[in-house]
């Protein structure tokens, strides 16, 4: 059973789903527990949940999508990026990130040809943001490891949670921290791989560098529980469909 308060919990109905029922989820007054807690539509209380991708991610993972949905998506992707680059020089890389996420500098073309090569040689692709750079390494977003778990064509299923209170002990984690769990099971073999998303309160609070009155990350601040998730699907994705790490690549 996954409680909370109402705000917190309407924003993870809003983007997730039963994991076992894969059912649209809702926010219902538990009068045993006298809390707010997460139902499905099958009528009962989940203990995990799993992120229902939008249409852009599903796009980006190389989900199959209606033609004319593609088509939308790629018309206004071609249309923000025309923007972006009026008045100035069309590049080679267009659509890839041109700047260090982690730092905020940005990058030079040589820099951005050899983030491409890396992509191209892991078979992901950086125009989707599958790899982009940060602190001036290579490194692979979620959306990559959902698209190489796919291109795996090994069938699985993703389930994430909020951390119980005993966990939260356990784990050690803040009392104003955000923590979640995640898990990726194979469906032939059953084997399972956990991972952890924690975010802090001092990545909420967190002053921007060059001006201390705005936040460093106001999305951070304002959906915390979020990317605590997304941190926690991404290592569970990392450990069950590792790149790199094997000679065979998969085909396709």
């Amino acid at each position: 059973m996954i409680t909370g308060d109402y705000d917190q919990l309407q924003n993870l109905a809003k983007f997730n789903v039963c994991a076992e029922h894969h059912t649209p989820l809702e926010i219902a007054w538990h009068s045993q527990e006298k809390c707010w807690v997460l139902r499905c539509g099958a009528g009962h209380y989940p203990d995990s949940i799993t992120r229902q991708l939008s249409l852009t991610e599903m796009h980006r993972a190389g989900e199959a999508l209606p033609v004319f949905i593609e088509y939308q998506i790629e018309k206004r992707e071609r249309r923000k990026t025309m923007q972006q680059n009026k008045g100035s020089k069309t590049t080679e890389f267009a659509l890839v990130p041109q700047t260090d996420l982690g730092t905020g500098e940005l990058l030079v073309p040589e820099v951005i040809k050899a983030l491409v090569a890396y992509a191209t040689r892991y078979h992901l692709d950086p125009e989707r943001g599958h790899v982009v750079l940060m602190y001036s390494k290579p490194y692979i977003t979620i959306d990559g490891y959902l698209w190489h778990a796919r291109r795996t064509k090994v069938p699985y299923t993703l389930q994430s949670r909020p951390m119980t209170t005993k966990e939260e002990r356990e784990y050690k984690v803040g009392k104003t921290d955000h923590a979640w769990l995640g898990k990726v099971i194979l469906t032939e073999t059953g084997d399972e791989f956990t991972g952890v998303g924690i975010v802090t309160y001092e990545e909420m609070t967190a002053k921007s560098p060059r001006d201390q009155s705005r936040l460093r990350s106001p999305v951070v601040a304002a959906h915390p529980w979020q990317l605590a998730q997304k941190r926690c699907e991404w290592q569970a994705l990392r450990r069950a469909f590792p790149i790199g790490e094997t000679e065979a690549e998969p085909s396709g």
